[in-house]
């Protein structure tokens, strides 16, 4: 199944910050897929669904992610 994301979805994935377009989910077996547009190279990426944080929401309260260990600059 394909879903298109409308609006499209902050995220933080280890290659920076950007905006889910769609999600791809192949089964109960395997992780869903985000296709994710990076804002700092325009790039069009897939993540694997454990590599990707959304970004909270200040109206209801619910802070935006810290980036994990993995995400950051080395």
């Amino acid at each position: 199944m394909i879903h298109q994301c409308q609006p499209e979805i902050h995220v933080l994935t280890p290659k920076g910050e950007g905006h889910a377009l769609f999600l791809i989910d192949y089964g109960p077996m395997i992780n869903t897929v985000w296709l994710v547009h990076l804002f700092s190279t325009g790039d069009v990426l897939h993540f694997d669904s454990s590599d990707v944080r959304v970004y909270g929401n200040k109206m209801y309260g619910i802070d935006d992610p810290c980036p994990k260990k993995s995400f950051r600059k080395q």
